[in-house]
């Protein structure tokens, strides 16, 4: 796979209950799933169909398009009685039909610099240890969610890395336990991984790292861990959910679905593995524009999600919450609905609830806390790690919380 095919943008397969054939999500390399966005237009472009006619166009509204950029038709609208006039004489205009264009300018996928995440897995201090084989028949799933870097709150970032590197320490010896009963590793990122800079009101006097630096160092996080985990399985496959904290705002308004750090962090990473030998039989499987994702995990469907999608509309508990919004992506027969086994995040504090046909696991988050959550409910969720295996007689057994106390 090409450099730009793997930045392409993709939406992943979800997988669903229906059985037989639908992909388990273990192919080695970096892997997007085929299944092209829909796009709709008001139209047809009289002839406007190709780059070089939107170039042209732009052009000849006096935008100069720079070297390295290209330029993206997303939307065209047809107004057929505009009021118009094709010289500078208000006395000329006249009602005719007109097009109206709207571009984004952005770099070609050539400019998309992966290079950092590489030098970062470069430069990591790996250590040769003695591998023993993975055996059984089970998958260990670890959690890697909501370390918000760039927070200042409970010691900033650094704290925040000392305390990852603990969990990281901490997984590492869970994995030489769970390899006498599993034979693959599943690292879910569930959101949030980065802080932002405009997520809400005077966000950026309550962070110690700027965008750049945090989007750097969350991938050398994420790096890091593969780097001490994925080795000690030959199967081993990455989700990653987008969470509210990497959404791209402007005025406080989310710009798109996409725009997403959590996900520009997880495709950088992705690359970079994809040019390592001892990460190479990584795959990744990255929801686009999607706020969850779905996998088929020893027979189960378990889906991920971060869990801001379901924090407003619904009423509740964050557990009732999530269960509602579940429910109505069931009636709408949407893949999440198929899910027996529901992974949030979102609400900082470990909950697992059992609904029967549905089981929902709400995990611990590994920033540095929310002085706001405290002053609102008067209490703090301790951070922590989750972990648990999925067999193929039980979708969740052997839950445990690594923490540093």
């Amino acid at each position: 796979m090409s450099l730009r095919d793997a930045l392409q943008p993709h939406h992943p397969n979800n997988a669903r209950r229906t059985r037989g054939g639908h992909p388990t999500g273990w192919e080695p390399g970096v892997r997007f799933e085929e299944n092209q966005r829909r796009v709709v237009t008001t139209g047809p472009l009289e002839g406007s169909e190709s780059e070089q006619d939107w170039v042209k166009i732009a052009s000849d509204m006096g935008l100069e398009v720079p070297e390295g950029y290209t330029v993206r038709l997303v939307e065209a609208k047809f107004d057929p009685v505009a009021w118009t006039r094709e010289t500078t004489d208000q006395k000329l205009a006249t009602t005719k039909a007109v097009w109206r264009y709207r571009f984004v300018i952005e770099p070609s996928p050539e400019m998309v610099s992966v290079s950092d995440a590489v030098e970062v897995l470069n430069t990591l201090k790996r250590t040769s240890r003695k591998k023993t084989k993975a055996s059984g028949a089970g998958a260990l799933i670890v959690n890697l969610n909501d370390t918000q870097i760039g927070k200042d709150t409970g010691g900033g970032t650094e704290a925040t890395l000392e305390r990852l590197d603990n969990y990281f320490s901490m997984a590492q010896q869970k994995v030489k336990e769970a390899k006498k009963h599993t034979d693959e590793l599943v690292i879910l990122l569930g959101g949030d991984l980065v802080e932002g800079c405009f997520i809400y009101p005077n966000q950026v006097f309550e962070i110690d790292l700027d965008r750049r630096q945090q989007l750097r160092i969350t991938q050398a996080v994420v790096l890091d861990m593969l780097d001490r985990l994925a080795p000690e399985y030959d199967r081993v496959r990455v989700l990653a959910v987008p969470g509210n904290h990497g959404e791209h705002r402007i005025n406080g308004r989310r710009v798109n679905r996409h725009d997403n750090d959590d996900q520009v962090v997880a495709e950088s990473v992705a690359v970079a593995a994809g040019r390592d030998s001892a990460l190479s039989h990584v795959s990744f499987t990255i929801a686009y524009d999607e706020p969850y994702l779905t996998a088929d995990i020893r027979g189960h469907i378990l889906g991920l999600t971060h869990g801001s999608v379901y924090g407003k509309g619904f009423t509740g508990s964050p557990a009732q919450k999530a269960y509602g919004w579940f429910k109505n992506q069931a009636a709408g027969r949407q893949p999440i609905g198929d899910a027996s086994i529901l992974v949030g995040n979102h609400y900082h504090h470990e909950v697992v609830v059992n609904y029967g046909s549905l089981l929902f696991v709400q995990n611990p988050a590994m920033d540095g806390g929310s002085p706001f959550f405290a002053e609102q409910f008067g209490n703090e969720a301790a951070p922590g790690m989750a972990t648990w295996v999925m067999t193929d007689q039980s979708r969740f057994t052997g839950y445990d919380i690594l923490r540093e106390h």
